[in-house]
């Protein structure tokens, strides 16, 4: 008992001295505030994620972009998202997306369905095999289904085992499809055939869903005149010349307050003469042949053939502009602006250097120099043509002159800003106010799109001057060593 007593009187000692009270008053300090840190952090899971987390990713991969927040912020309706999907097996970057979406705004709800609890929902919205993680935005009778392997896009599909996705395409399919449910009716391009047309490419297509725009084909060689419920025409690359009949009726189209977009480029046999004939009823004449350009800064690939012309302000350009991308035109024809109509505004949407010149004999050119004979730049790669009419109307008439602009390849390369600069030009045409746009997001890597110029500059620079700069550095940092 004695022994306790003084175990006890040694106990209190050691606590009443100065370091003792100390130490105990850092304890209960860091209890408190780690109380405070558990409280607070236990507050914050009950705020929506846009407010307690931050996106450091590159492109903003848990983010929503303000295209989809102005979309978001005009519902009128209420959108149901119904994510299927199985516990456990959700997919981070469509979880996050999700949540923002149904965060930012109270007209959108999320709401998750089991397929293995309730595996015939889907079955009223699409007949296909539905995989976990797809998505069905729905609005009153109006819904879209957006399958899963939909939202990753794969470049490299040859050995699909090892393949990895490329791009993250959700918020673009989820913002388009909450478009296409509140919009009334969809605006439609009537593609021309029966001239050798080239068919629209499958991601150009894939574009204009998104885009909420609608094709359906259109032949003028059993009419005489073009019907009367078309908006808008697309003439994508034909290989032969339309009729002079189809010409004047294209002419009388536009007369009427018509919009017509027509991509044409070099061709390799017939001249399009009655299809020149519409540029020229503006006083626009197509130059044959192909542009070559002299200046660096206005080509890329080390190729005076594939353009990099400057833009000028439009409202096809300046979404372009504005994002810092850059159009690749490869293998182009020029448009004569020189003696166009007084009664029409001309914009020349697409121009090459002063550098520039165009060779007459097209794919037959032997050489890309200079010669006496060849019409000199600055030349007009792409034209916009309006022309007020009565009643308020107002015909459009765009012309690219480079066939190969919708390639799939030379898409790429300009990051998609090919497909960009036909797509304003097609929405600008169907009036499209409420045009949703938004890109798919990189998951590796984008391609930067410079000029031949530039290119060669990052060379010198790199295998060059950066060594070289090493290279005299270490010999100085030597000499004076040895001078010591």
């Amino acid at each position: 008992m004695k022994a306790i007593k003084e175990y006890l009187k040694k106990l209190r000692e050691q606590f009443g001295t100065r370091s003792s009270k100390a130490g105990s008053y850092s304890f209960f300090l860091t209890a408190i505030v780690l109380a405070i840190i558990v409280t607070v952090n236990f507050a914050l899971s009950f705020l929506p994620d846009s407010y307690v987390q931050e996106d450091l990713t590159a492109n903003q991969l848990y983010s929503i972009s303000s295209q989809s927040k102005v979309l978001l912020s005009t519902l009128e309706e209420d959108i149901t998202i119904y994510w299927v999907v199985a516990s456990g097996e959700e997919d981070e970057y469509i979880e996050k997306l999700l949540h923002n979406y149904e965060d930012y705004t109270s007209k959108v709800s999320v709401v998750k369905k089991d397929p293995d609890l309730d595996p015939e929902f889907t079955n009223s919205y699409t007949d296909g095999e539905v995989y976990n993680n797809s998505v069905i935005v729905e609005c009153g009778d109006k819904y879209r289904y957006i399958s899963y392997e939909e939202m990753y896009e794969v470049s490299n599909e040859y050995y699909s085992i090892y393949s990895t996705a490329d791009e993250f395409s959700g918020e673009s399919l989820i913002t388009s499809a909450i478009s296409y449910c509140i919009t009334e009716e969809l605006p439609v391009i009537h593609v021309l055939e029966g001239h050798g047309e080239e068919e629209l490419t499958e991601d150009f297509q894939s574009a204009l869903e998104r885009d909420n725009l609608e094709t359906e084909s259109l032949s003028l060689l059993n009419g005489d005149s073009v019907p009367e419920e078309v908006e808008c025409i697309l003439i994508n690359s034909p290989s032969t010349d339309i009729s002079e009949t189809e010409k004047d009726m294209l002419i009388e189209y536009l007369d009427n307050g018509g919009r017509l977009l027509i991509i044409s480029g070099t061709v390799q046999e017939d001249e399009l003469t009655n299809l020149n004939a519409v540029a020229e009823y503006y006083g626009i004449s197509v130059l044959e042949g192909v542009v070559v350009e002299e200046d660096t800064g206005y080509y890329v690939f080390e190729s005076p053939v594939m353009l990099m012309p400057e833009m000028n302000s439009s409202d096809i350009t300046d979404p372009l502009i504005e994002d810092n991308y850059h159009v690749i035109v490869p293998v182009s024809k020029a448009l004569d602006l020189s003696e166009a109509s007084e009664d029409v505004t001309v914009t020349s949407l697409l121009e090459s250097s002063e550098s520039s010149f165009i060779k007459e004999e097209g794919y037959d050119i032997t050489t890309y120099e200079k010669e006496d004979g060849d019409i000199e730049g600055p030349l007009s790669l792409a034209v916009l043509v309006t022309k007020d009419l009565e009643d308020d109307k107002q015909s459009q008439f765009v012309w690219i002159a480079s066939s190969e602009i919708l390639n799939e390849v030379y898409n790429s390369y300009s990051s998609d800003a090919n497909e960009d600069f036909v797509l304003n030009a097609l929405e600008m045409m169907c009036e499209k106010d409420d045009s949703i746009s938004v890109r798919s997001k990189s998951l590796t890597n984008e391609y930067l799109t410079i000029s031949t110029s530039d290119s060669s500059l990052i060379k010198v620079v790199t295998i060059a001057v950066i060594p070289a700069a090493y290279l005299i550095i270490g010999i100085i940092v030597v000499v004076r060593r040895r001078r010591r």
